[in-house]
This record gives C-alpha cells, structure tokens and sequence, in this order.
C-alpha cells in the first residue's frame, strides 16, 4: 500500500490523466478537460487558479468505475444474470467479469484488481489520494467564489464517499483513507490497515453528512439539480449524494453487513469482528429514514418516475406507448428518474452487445452493430411476473408445467408483442409489459425507428441458422437478449450502410430503486406490512402496468395467486420485494449486489446457466431446457480476494476469508 500514499506537498501531478480523455460525458466542453501535461506543473500551479482547480475536480470523478463496460463493471457479467457465448472468443473476448462468472477469481493476479489495479480494475485507493489532494488544496485557489468553492469541496466528499463504498462492496473491510500520509512519516505510518465494515460505513456516512450539512439552506453546497444538462450531466447533487447515502445504509442494515455468521472467525489482529456478527434491527430505522430524506430531496429536484415523452413521426398504440415508457427509462438521456448516472463509457458497446439482427442486412453486419453476447439467463426469463402481476410459479392461471411447449401465439393483443400466427414457449405467452419490453427472443417483436409503424416491428427469429440464431459468426448462447439496454432510436439500415448509434446515461441510481429500497426499508421495521409499504411498491408497480384490475398488489394476489395472503405478512411482503428488484432493476448491475447484501447469492450462483438449445433449428429440438454452464459460488467469493503481492508489501493488511 505504500505506493498509494503520498504527500501533498511540493510534488508533481501524478501521470493519472489519460483517463480523462474519455470524460466529455461530465462536461460536454472538450477544452475544458484539456488538462496541462504531466511534465509542466507543481502542486501549487494546480490550485493557482480556478481553471486548474476545475481540471482537478474532473480528475477526482475521472476515477469512477464505468457501469455500461461489461469487462470493467463488476456488475453486469460475474453472476447469473447473463451468460455469453465464450466459444466465439475471436469476436469477443471477456477475460475479467465473464471470468469470474465462471470461477477463476483468484488472489495472484486478481480478476478486477479495484484495491491495487490490474485486469481491468483501477486502483481506487489513487482515487481516493487524488480526492484528498484537492479538499487540501482547494482553499488556496484566490479566482473562486466561496459558493462555487463549497459546491466543489461537497463534491469531492461524496466521490470520496462513494470511492470507500464501492471497495467496501467488494472487499468488505477496507482501510479508510481520511487524509493523506506525508512522506516523511514513519514507515510503520504507511503500512494501513482494514477497518471493521461498521467503522467503514460510520465514516462514508459522516462524509455525505458533511456534504449536506446545508440541505436546509437557500443555496446548499450541493444543488437540487444540475444546472447544464450540456455541461453538467453526472455531476453530483444534493438527491445523489441523499441517495447515495440511502443506499449504504440499507447495505449496512442488510444480512451481508448486519449480523452474518458466515464470518464470525475473520478478525483483525486486535481480535475485534471486521463484519459484525450480531444482527441489529435498529439499523433498518436508519435506512429507512435515510430512503425517505432521499426520496423527499429527489422530488423537490424535479425527479419523477419517468413516462416517454420523445417525438415519434407517427401515431403508436398504448401498448407501444407503455412499452417505450419502461425501455426509454434506462435509454432516455436525459431522464428525470435518473437520479445519478455518470457518462456513457461502454453503453455503446453494451448495446451491441445486446441487440440482435432483425433482419438478412442487420444479419450481414453483425459484428460490429449486434453482436449478441450479453444473454439473459432462463433463470432470469423465469423471475418476471405473469400478466396478472405475480410469480409464474404462484398464478393459478398459468399454465406453469407447461411452460416450455410450444404453442401458437394468442391473438389477444398480441400482435404488438408477439409475431403472430408464430410457434414459441407458453413461457413467453402472457407475461407482465417488461417482459416484452425488456427481453427480446425467439418469436418477440422489436419496436425501433426503422419500423413504418408500431403493428410492422420486427420479429426475433432465434433458431439455428435463423436470422438472430445460431450458425452466425455470434449468437445468443440463452436464444433471449437484454433488449432492455438497447435504444430503440437505433436504426441498422441498407440505405444508411451502417448503425444509427445512440447513447444515454447509464444508470446508477433511480427513483424506481430509491422506492422499491424505501418499501424494503420500511417492511423490515415493522411487524407485518401496512399501506405505507405497499404506496411504494405500488408506485414502481403502476408504472409497469401491474394490478389495473384489481387496484392494489394486496388484491392481486388475493385475486391470481396460490398464496393469497403472501403480502400481508413480513416475510412474504420482503419475498414480494426483493422479486420486484430483481424484475424492474434487471440487467441495470443491481443484481450482483442485491443478491449479496441479501446472503442470497450462495443460493442464487449454484445453480446451473440455462438457455434454449440454440443449436437446433426445429421448436421441438430447440424449446428444451438446456444447461450451459454449472455455475459455482462459495462463501469466499461475497468478498474479493487481495492481490497476494499486496500483503508482502503491508503485511499488517488480513486477507479475505478463504483466499
């Protein structure tokens, strides 16, 4: 560790930057970013005036993982949300997070190396250097407003926050970088050491404290929204930064943090538990306390959950109309549910990644427009709601053992989702909007521009040798595709000769997560449910077109399912919960941590990958269950290991249990 701790005193700019050249997402002026080369100044030209300081401050968020990069992201490929199709390497290759979905963690050479950097991990204890460098010096720039000042300095916490809880996800326990170790100081000064997760999480929260300690203010430090959607967007603010802190908390209260026995045995040399054994309810009332703030905060910045509202050059069906409504809330730009979300590094290529050829010239140039390798899991498939709004596996109208035959497809209403007069599973029959929204397969219709009108979208014809199967250069290895994270303003014409690309903002947070934590937060406080845990889930529910017959999630399962009085007890209210998380915030990397924070992934990551049999070409070979991957998960694995060098370098750093 001693290589991450530095002085702040007379030295020369750390050769960090070449990162920023892919940080116009944060600032839509180029120039403005345009930082001075690394053999040029000194500490003290850095901060001489406000220009320079600014240059610093983007470097500070420069650090920022980058959700949308399926190799970077430790989110999207390492569990059972996605599989790909390995075997076509040459085209696409995912040595790091498709790595580790497969088992090959390892401490020599870590997989996603976010502690000390390497194999597509950046080291973030430099982020967290570089952050205390600016808050040092900041003061000393003369040309700054004092409000300009405050509103950088607020910034800089709540990246410094965030920097100590992504590692803490991770890593668990981590050192907590709350200033930086002059050089002249002791060598034993430099040897850090991994702090307990509640003093980890005690420190975050105190930062984002600090940060919005004037949120009552007429001009807080952190504004309720950005000012400049052109040269601002991901910048934080004060409903970021609220909800950042909502979300720590409700991790801090969660099994993983909050009374885990699974590592009752790690401690530190003092003999003190770095996870805390003993489960404390109370720790539920701050995060529901956290989640409202949040909440409240984010409506008075002018949040909203999101309804389209793009320009089309013709009239569409409400069905249609829904279905852009639940896609353009993750490709919308500029969103108002977008709580926070910074830049579009990577959402090109996860596009790509995602979307499929509808037809003989998108099949023609697939590889660099639709490649099809980010496949939802049946696993996945399977957890969306029926069309009556509950687990396929609890609705008496469902015909769940019959669910992978293949029959015709209905013709009530079906022709804006479904090919008509088209053979697939009953598994895609009568399933909620965001299945239809969300995933594209074999038989599903694809709305997007090139599309005269609503009723001609293209169909998805996944079979072998199909135009979206296997016997291309690449192919859907499961037979579905996220569509969820595809724009449906991208065009893949003859005419044009090449892709009409388009980018958003990926999200990090939501309004959508922030309600869904809320009811969570809530349901956990009390002794059964009640309408103020049900307003919340209800409010992501009607967005999705749930429960328009009956009125209410309480009646729908009185109504549809074999469980009838599931919602009114705790237990299955948070069972109802969680579900609706891993529906509505499916392929977006909530997954990876939900499961975790839960204790669920042991259970969730033993299970087998599974797909169609995308090799055959007929239904009756292709509709069957196939198992494609074994997937293998062990109580190790919640935390990631440390790179063994590391522990030579400090030897007072502990590592990972059972690595």
């Amino acid at each position: 560790m001693k290589q991450n701790i530095i002085s702040t005193s007379s030295i020369r700019l750390p050769n960090l930057f070449i990162f920023l050249l892919s940080l116009t997402m944060v600032c839509g002026c180029g120039d403005y970013l345009d930082l001075v080369p690394d053999d040029v100044p000194t500490m003290e030209l850095a901060f001489n005036n406000r220009q320079n300081a600014s240059r610093f401050l983007y470097t500070c968020y420069g650090y920022m993982p980058q959700a949308a990069n399926v190799q970077s992201s430790p989110a999207l490929e390492t569990g059972d949300e996605v599989w790909n199709c390995y075997e076509r390497g040459f085209y696409y290759t995912n040595q790091t997070s498709y790595a580790i979905a497969q088992g090959r963690q390892n401490a020599s050479s870590p997989l996603l190396n976010y502690w000390s950097g390497g194999n597509n991990g950046s080291n973030l204890f430099i982020a967290l250097r570089d952050c205390n460098i600016f808050l040092e010096n900041i003061g000393n720039v003369l040309d700054l407003e004092q409000s300009e000042r405050d509103r950088w300095i607020a910034e800089v916490k709540v990246l410094k926050a965030y920097y100590h809880y992504f590692l803490m996800q991770i890593y668990g326990a981590i050192p907590i970088i709350r200033e930086n170790i002059p050089v002249s100081a002791d060598p034993a000064a430099v040897q850090v050491v991994r702090e307990p997760v509640d003093d980890v999480i005690k420190y975050i929260v105190g930062l984002i404290d600090e940060a919005t300690a004037d949120k009552e203010s007429a001009m807080p430090s952190l504004p309720l929204n950005i000012r400049s959607q052109d040269t601002e967007l991901g910048r934080l603010t004060l409903p970021a930064a609220l909800a950042i802190k909502a979300k720590i908390l409700t991790l801090a209260a969660s099994p993983l943090f909050n009374g885990n026995p699974d590592f009752k045995n790690f401690k530190n040399e003092a003999g003190k538990n770095f996870i805390n054994p003993d489960e404390d309810p109370t720790r539920w009332e701050a995060a529901r306390d956290a989640c409202r703030e949040a909440i409240e905060y984010s409506i008075k910045g002018g949040h909203k959950l999101y309804e389209f509202d793009d320009y089309l050059m013709y009239e569409v069906s409400d069905t249609t109309m829904h279905e852009l409504t639940l896609r353009n809330t993750i490709t919308s730009r500029f969103n108002k549910e977008l709580i926070w979300g910074l830049g579009d590094n990577g959402v090109l290529d996860l596009q790509s990644l995602s979307n499929a050829p509808l037809t003989a010239w998108h099949q023609g140039h697939q590889l660099g427009d639709n490649r099809m390798f980010h496949n939802p899991t049946l696993t996945v498939v399977e957890q969306f709601y029926t069309r009556n709004g509950v687990p396929i596996e609890e609705d008496k109208t469902y015909n769940y053992n019959d669910r992978y035959k293949v029959f015709n497809s209905p013709a009530e209403g079906h022709g804006y989702y479904l090919i008509q007069d088209f053979r697939t599973a009953y598994l895609n029959m009568y399933r909620e909007p965001r299945y239809y929204a969300w995933l594209g397969f074999d038989g599903g219709k694809w709305f997007n521009m090139e599309a005269t009108d609503d009723k001609s979208s293209f169909g998805v014809r996944a079979k072998a040798n199909e135009t979206a199967g296997q016997g291309n250069e690449n192919f859907s290895i499961t037979g579905y595709f996220a569509k969820k994270l595809v724009s449906y303003k991208i065009i893949m014409t003859q005419a044009s000769s090449n892709i009409g690309t388009t980018s958003y903002t990926f999200p990090i947070i939501r309004l959508s997560d922030l309600y869904l934590l809320y009811a969570e937060a809530l349901n956990e406080c009390k002794s059964q449910p009640d309408n103020e845990v049900y307003e919340y889930i209800q409010k992501v529910r009607d967005k999705a077109g749930l429960d328009k017959e009956t009125g209410g999630l309480v009646e729908t399962w009185q109504a549809f399912s074999d469980l009838p009085d599931k919602p009114t007890t705790k237990i299955g209210m948070r069972d109802i919960i969680r579900r609706e998380r891993l529906i509505e915030l499916s392929f977006e990397g909530q997954r990876f941590y939900d499961l975790r924070r839960w204790r669920l992934s042991f259970e969730y990551l033993n299970r087998p990958i599974r797909g169609w049999n995308v090799s055959e070409k007929d239904e009756t070979g292709y509709y069957r269950e196939t198992y494609i991957f074994n997937r293998k998960f062990d109580i190790k694995d919640y935390f990631w290991p440390i790179r063994q060098q590391d522990l030579y370098v400090n030897p007072k750093l502990i590592q990972n249990y059972g690595w």
